[in-house]
């Protein structure tokens, strides 16, 4: 039997529980406000059409991307409502990563299809800014608009 330190036995058991943490399976987070999340009766294919759908023929958005995630599993998009932009920039240049746009993820659970969007209000989470505080207010109406529109249509 191989005796350790006391010093090296808790490096060990530190070793051992980092891997399990890390190796083990994901448990999920409960969405918090950070999230709009929506039933829809459409399909994910027709539900992200009505999307881009909306996003083109709108003056003031534009369509970004469709891109499978998780395998397939979760269809994204990006929305940008580009009234925004100045909004956005008056907070810092820094802050155009965050771009005027909506990150949508359609996927099925339980058999369902499900509707989850990051609400506008992440920004001033990350970047607290009097400018992005506008932003989020001009934003609401703008992305209940489109997931009104997206979210009535019927398969």
């Amino acid at each position: 039997m191989t005796t350790h330190s006391p010093f090296t036995a808790l490096a060990l058991s530190l070793a051992a529980a980092t891997t399990l943490a890390l190796t083990g399976p994901a448990v999920a987070a409960e969405p918090d406000d950070h999230f709009i999340i929506h039933d829809a009766e459409q399909p994910r294919e027709q539900l992200a059409g009505t999307i881009r759908e909306f996003a083109e023929n709108e003056e003031d958005w534009i369509f970004l991307a469709k891109f499978d995630l998780a395998g397939g599993d979760i269809t994204a998009l990006k929305v940008c409502y580009l009234p925004l932009g100045p909004d956005i920039v008056d907070a810092g240049l820094h802050v155009g990563a965050m771009m005027p746009c909506g990150h949508v993820a359609l996927y099925e659970e339980n058999g369902n299809t499900k509707l989850s969007m990051l609400h506008p209000k992440f920004m001033t989470t990350l970047q607290p800014h009097p400018s992005l505080e506008r932003a989020v207010e001009r934003a609401e109406p703008a992305f209940e608009a489109l997931l009104d529109h997206a979210l009535n249509q019927r398969p």
